[in-house]
């Protein structure tokens, strides 16, 4: 669960180890929050946290990420200086497509199915589908749909 932990090793037991694993498999199974030791010094900790992106799109702020990270690695190494660097989950623009979103847009910019097909090389009926949602959207068609229709 914690990238690297390994160079922990020399001054932790493998108790406080799995401990430590344990905490950081409940941050990754609730908030898809993963840990990497990046340097251990004299009482000094660098860790980096990334969150990737989570099932009910809820994400924590660097802030939190800093917190988070602190709390949990000074619980086992309360002497230690917890240097951290964080890597916050940014959602994509295209999350804001679907079928109203296009259904807007087109209309704002007086596009059309034909022209858009035309424009991108993808067939009239797929993006019939998409635009009435009778077909569902990849991440690649939201992300299709949003820069063409953003432009």
């Amino acid at each position: 669960m914690i990238k690297d932990i390994t160079k922990l090793e020399s001054i932790l037991t493998p108790e406080a180890i799995l401990k430590l694993e344990g905490a950081a498999a409940r941050h990754q199974t609730q908030s898809n929050i993963i840990f990497t030791i990046e340097a251990i010094g004299d009482h000094t900790l660098e860790i980096q946290t990334t969150q990737n992106e989570t099932l009910s799109g809820k994400y924590a702020t660097e802030a939190t990420l800093v917190k988070r990270t602190q709390d949990l690695f000074k619980k086992i190494l309360p002497d230690f200086k917890v240097a951290v660097t964080t890597q916050t989950h940014l959602p994509s623009p295209a999350n804001v497509v679907n079928t109203l979103w296009i259904e807007k847009k087109m209309q704002e910019k007086g596009v059309r199915i034909k022209q858009i097909a035309f424009d991108t090389g993808v067939d009239r009926e797929s993006i019939s589908d998409w635009v009435t949602g009778k077909r569902s959207m990849s991440q690649i068609v939201k992300a299709l749909f949003y820069f063409y229709l953003s432009k």
